[in-house]
């Protein structure tokens, strides 16, 4: 009986003294550092989708207040007469037109000329294309786009450039 009330007596010492853990283990169950390790990481998730949710949210109320920005400048553009409309432009062959927003920074009746520059503005990183109209003229193309802000960003950046005229305008494919 003695050595048994001293087994028992160990193995409640064992119980006292020795966290739920060792009951975890044996059950198979995570551990108080296990599940510490889970709860850090579970916190660390949530706090990178909050700060990716914030981002997001800034990134979107930036654009719409640069978007009704452009909407503005557009229509700025649009009184000083700098932005036309394809459709009003008998001569423009609409087909060939991929994109909706073009800078047209100028027409030359020598295809070679429209090409040099072309150049210029390549050299500068812009896209450039000549665009021949029906007829004999061939115009250049700047910074093609589907996207409002993006081409008034480009006529802003062509207008502070040396070797561009005053006459750049925005052609809109509608």
């Amino acid at each position: 009986m003695n050595k048994v009330s001293v087994i028992l007596a160990l193995l409640l010492a064992a119980m006292v003294f020795s966290s739920c853990d060792f009951f975890r283990h044996l059950a198979g169950r995570p551990d108080s550092v296990q599940i510490a390790q889970k709860r850090e990481l579970i916190e660390q998730t949530d706090a990178r989708k909050a700060f990716l949710r914030d981002s997001l949210e800034a990134v979107r109320l930036a654009e719409e207040r640069y978007v009704a920005d452009s909407l503005y400048a557009l229509d700025t553009l649009r009184k000083a007469g700098r932005l036309n409309q394809a459709s009003k432009i008998k001569s423009i062959p609409r087909k060939n037109l991929e994109y909706r927003y073009y800078i047209v920074a100028g027409a030359f009746s020598k295809p070679e000329n429209a090409e040099k520059l072309c150049n210029r503005y390549r050299d500068a990183g812009f896209e450039a294309i000549p665009f021949r109209y029906y007829g004999s003229i061939t115009a250049v193309f700047v910074a093609p786009g589907n996207r409002i802000p993006e081409a008034l960003e480009a006529y802003r950046r062509i207008q502070k450039l040396p070797f561009a005229s005053t006459h750049e305008w925005i052609l809109v494919d509608e």
